[in-house]
């Protein structure tokens, strides 16, 4: 088992995306897309998210989790190959919506390949430590890729690219010494050791212990939301959203604009890294300090106060930056528990996914029609005032509709 959880670490690492997100951006404003044009490719990635997340679920269960890795992988390397050969909206546009394939064809898979795995042996009490050194494996590389990033782009603005293309390859072979799951490969374990139940399911706890047809879950979407205690805390955390998903798109103009280096944006992004890191491993002790209440009201005086800054001063949008990254990395567990303990058990994985799929469409529409707007201002002062004005929205909907709620059951009055 030992050697086996160590290719599985090896295998983590390379989903690393550390070489490429620190210049992904001002690569493409290299290549003449102004921020409207970058919005609008950004927004196309979240977009096809949606689009994509449950023909690639399906193909995930048909195909089986080390299959569905396996195809992710390969996309992968294609998207970031493509990222070096895109040379205008349109190319740009067709990479981040193949990009969302391979997103979509890995999220949660490695970690319920892992769980099946485990449980196979009795050791699915194991689950939380291995994927907690599995994340800080992807951190360690993701922060040494982000300090050579800027200097590889400085070398060759298409090597942050291909070097992400060969770590992505390096998981290909590492894939294929892992054994198969029983029930989500269609067929028995390669080693009768590793067998584990039939269950076609993502085993963590935020999804059904089995599927719902798409009339049903229809129904406990629409039914679901229509609770004060669900709607408010989804329209309360679409609008700070919306604010963090401008801000990792126009960041990078952002930082360049206040004169940081484009080698630099590395180092600083290898430091969001450590943030975030950081932030993760005291969430609890700030959940337990300060409550469910109290940790996503911070939510509105941190934005407001933070992104007004940089308004008055603005090279504070660097350490701005920092802070968002640590009060995202703190707030979302906290929210995404608050939500699960308000559904039934039958309709969890539907809500959750209803949710997800609600914040990315406005995150996607804020990408697309903050481009413009963003290239008219400039993306500092852009920044500011969707900060500022979401914080102020965001204390209004706090007072007027009370979005955190004691009562888990309530009705669908307001």
């Amino acid at each position: 088992m030992g050697s086996l959880v160590r290719r599985y670490y090896l295998y983590r690492a390379s989903l690393s995306s550390g070489f490429y997100v620190p210049v992904s951006v001002v690569y493409m404003e290299s290549r003449g897309l102004g921020l409207p044009e970058i919005g609008l490719v950004q927004g196309t990635f979240l977009f096809s998210m949606v689009v994509w997340e449950l023909p690639t679920g399906y193909l995930g269960d048909r195909l089986g989790r080390r299959t569905a890795l396996a195809l992710g992988s390969v996309v992968t390397v294609a998207v970031m190959a493509g990222f070096a050969l895109a040379d205008s909206t349109l190319g740009f546009a067709a990479v981040y919506a193949l990009w969302a394939v391979a997103w979509t064809f890995k999220t949660g898979t490695a970690d319920a390949w892992l769980y099946e795995l485990l449980a196979s042996g009795g050791d699915e009490d194991e689950f939380s430590r291995i994927t907690g050194r599995a994340d800080s494996t992807l951190r360690l590389v993701s922060g040494g890729a982000a300090l050579s990033a800027g200097l590889l782009y400085t070398l060759d603005p298409a090597l942050p690219f291909l070097a992400n293309a060969a770590l992505a390859a390096i998981g290909l072979p590492v894939l294929f010494t892992l054994p198969r799951t029983h029930g989500a490969d269609g067929r028995g374990p390669e080693d009768p050791d590793d067998g584990v139940p039939s269950s076609d399911e993502d085993p963590s706890p935020d999804r059904d212990p089995s599927p719902i047809g798409v009339r049903e879950a229809a129904g406990v979407l629409r039914e679901q939301l229509s609770r004060p205690s669900i709607r408010w805390i989804v329209a309360y955390a679409a609008l700070f959203n919306l604010v963090f998903s401008v801000t990792r798109v126009f960041e990078q103009p952002a930082m360049r604009s206040v004169g940081v280096p484009v080698a630099g944006l590395g180092v600083l992004y290898a430091g969001f890294k450590l943030v975030s890191a950081v932030a993760s491993s005291v969430t609890g002790a700030v959940h337990d300090r300060l409550g469910t209440r109290g940790v996503l009201f911070l939510l509105v005086p941190v934005v407001g106060v933070t992104y007004g800054a940089f308004a008055l001063l603005p090279v504070l949008v660097v350490p701005a930056l920092f802070v968002r990254r640590g009060l995202q990395r703190i707030t979302r567990p906290v929210r995404t528990e608050y939500v699960n303990d308000r559904v039934e058990d039958v309709g969890r994985a539907t809500v959750l996914s209803g949710v997800s799929m609600a914040l990315t469409l406005v995150s996607g529409t804020g990408n697309v029609l903050g481009g413009r707007i963003a290239e008219a201002v400039g993306p500092v002062r852009f920044l500011s005032t969707v900060g500022v004005v979401v914080s102020l929205a965001g204390g209004i909907l706090w007072i007027g509709t009370r979005p955190i709620r004691d009562a888990p059951a309530d009705t669908a009055a307001s």
